[in-house]
């Protein structure tokens, strides 16, 4: 499997795994289980929390708070032109909650598959001054 799609994969899952329209998520399952089960929801919804999160840190040093935000913009207005054609409704069912799953899962699992620009300039810095400071092969 490509690193991309493992990736997506993981971001699929874990926001599935947060919330979906079936019975079979986590907030569901917390709220259920709350006042028997405290200590193991409380568990569970931290390192959920903590997966996403390093998802979220990755989004944000890869794009920056103003590209996710102009990201954010443009998936709005794709939203809005979607709602304007009347191909997608404006309630909360199991296709709009999906399709945004699916969504954000792309943008997550982009992100966290993208390689920044600084990065690739710091990994070359780092190549060339190794090269520069490497001892000449006697001949």
């Amino acid at each position: 499997m490509s690193g991309f799609l493992l990736r997506w994969l993981v971001a699929f899952l874990l926001l599935a795994a947060t919330y979906n329209p079936t019975e079979y998520n986590y907030i569901a399952w917390a709220q259920d289980n709350f006042a028997t089960s405290k200590p193991l929801v409380i568990g569970l919804g931290v390192m959920l929390a903590l997966a996403l999160l390093i998802y979220v840190v990755a989004a944000v040093r890869t794009l920056g708070l103003l590209g996710l935000f102009l990201l954010v913009v443009i998936m709005a207005l794709l939203g809005y032109i979607l709602v304007g054609n009347g191909t997608l409704q404006l309630e909360l069912n199991s296709f709009n909650i999906w399709g945004c799953a699916i969504l954000l899962s792309l943008i997550l699992g982009a992100t966290m598959s993208w390689r920044s620009p600084s990065k690739i300039r710091a990994q070359a810095k780092k190549a060339q001054k190794a090269r520069s400071t490497a001892k000449p092969a006697n001949a």
